[in-house]
């Protein structure tokens, strides 16, 4: 019996001893030190480095990122391994600011444990170097655009006499949506150079890209519409009808010519039907009159050709196209392209040219983009006014395809209004029908 209790109490005694020494692993195991020490150890527009001092015994670690929307911390991911303390936040948009916490884990018995008294450390991607277009935005004017970015505080511009800006102005915006600046009452025939960069606020810190690529700009002596043109290159005015088109099979061909306009800093004329124009379409004249587009008229239902057309189908249409974009059309086309007297009066009173055109693509009767293609290539002339229908994808796909043709042998793809002031000197005139730049069809019928 005595050796039975022996036997019993060493066996309870290795038992509290096990117990205890578990107990202390577990505890041991609890006990996660919180990471410290989290940083950037290299950032750039798109991407975040992380790292951050070891912890003790940890397996490894996650990171987490604040969700403001739904006030709560994310998992980003995790880095596995004792002393792979990095991790790296890949693919993000420029000018993104995360709240991270980073916590080690360790796993013992199947069971998982965190270190807590996390503390949280405020990251960023650095915001992009901005795309500037400049150029002279009519007497005196020097005049700035660039391209749409999120997240940023504002923009930081200088423009100088000097190409290595030894000497400048610097103007600060601080708006981070505005996309355009102007100085004026410059003298005419000075020549500028000019660049923005873009910045972000982090903690009461500014954080700024890099400068944009220099742009050179000559002040123009007349308040013309030239705009973006350089009157010293050629150039064709693109201009479409009929639209804006309607969403067709998940796709747009307003939207995707626009988005060609875009991508080779290219404007268009679009002349717009408009019962067309409304709450479905507005997002696409809000997209070319950011791109500098002109808003044009093209009657309001499209039911009178020619001669037909009344003063009532023009100015409903310039009414609704101001009424949904803001801003009223500056030129007027009639379909079918003859005029009449009242046709001319009517554009007169509203301030507005008449456009015909050189080179007709026949997308209307083609629908095919090859022939469209063939039609710009072979007739296109510098000076020329090419015309099409926005509405049709065929003639999406040709736009797709002569724009960067064209581009890249030297021409600028402008509206009908620039074309014209570029090449004569003068706006167009009210009133007047343009064949070309230089041709005027006065006739009417």
């Amino acid at each position: 019996m005595e050796k039975k209790i022996k036997v019993f109490s060493a066996l309870t005694i290795f038992i509290i001893i096990v117990a205890a020494i578990t107990a202390l692993c577990i505890t041991g195991s609890k006990d996660l030190a919180p990471v410290k020490n989290v940083r950037m150890a290299k950032n750039s527009e798109n991407s975040i480095s992380l790292a951050w001092d070891e912890v003790n015994k940890a397996d490894g670690y996650y990171v987490y990122n604040l969700d403001s929307d739904a006030n709560k911390y994310v998992k980003l991911g995790a880095s596995k391994g004792k002393e792979n303390c990095k991790f790296e936040i890949k693919d993000i948009p420029s000018a993104s600011v995360y709240k991270i916490k980073v916590l080690a884990y360790r796993t013992f018995m199947k069971k998982e444990y965190l270190s807590e008294k996390a503390k949280e450390y405020t990251v960023y991607s650095n915001p992009s170097k901005p795309s500037l277009s400049a150029f002279s935005g009519g007497k005196g004017v020097l005049s700035m655009e660039w391209n749409d970015q999120d997240n940023l505080t504002g923009y930081d511009i200088q423009y100088s006499k000097n190409s290595d800006f030894a000497e400048y102005k610097n103007e600060q915006i601080n708006d981070g949506a505005t996309r355009n600046f102007s100085v004026k009452d410059l003298t005419a025939g000075d020549v500028y150079y000019t660049r923005v960069r873009s910045y972000m606020n982090v903690n009461d810190k500014l954080i700024y890209s890099q400068w944009s690529d220099t742009q050179q700009v000559t002040i123009y002596d007349k308040d013309i519409n030239i705009g973006k043109v350089d009157p010293n290159k050629p150039m064709i005015a693109f201009s479409f009808d009929d639209g804006p088109a309607y969403d067709y099979n998940g796709s747009n061909s307003t939207k995707r010519i626009l988005a060609v306009l875009e991508k080779y800093n290219a404007r268009a004329t679009f002349f717009m039907v408009g019962e067309r124009v409304n709450d479905e379409t507005k997002h696409l004249l809000d997209k070319e009159i950011q791109l500098g587009c002109e808003l044009g008229n093209h009657t309001f239902s499209h039911n009178h050709y020619g001669s037909q057309v009344t003063a009532s189908d023009i100015s409903k249409a310039s009414k609704q196209i101001e009424k949904i974009s803001g801003k009223a059309p500056t030129m007027f086309r009639c379909p079918g392209g003859i005029i009449a007297s009242t046709i001319r009066k009517e554009c007169e009173k509203e301030g507005m040219p008449l456009a015909y055109w050189s080179v007709d693509t026949e997308d209307w009767r083609s629908k095919d983009a090859g022939k469209v293609y063939k039609n710009i290539t072979r007739y296109a002339y510098d000076g020329s006014i090419v015309l099409m229908h926005d509405i049709y994808p065929s003639t999406a796909d040709a736009v797709e395809r002569v724009v960067p043709e064209l581009v890249a042998k030297g021409y600028q793809i402008v509206t009908v209004s620039e074309l014209i002031a570029a090449k004569t000197g003068e706006n167009p005139k009210a009133g007047n029908q343009y064949v070309d730049y230089k041709t005027i069809n006065n006739n009417t019928h």
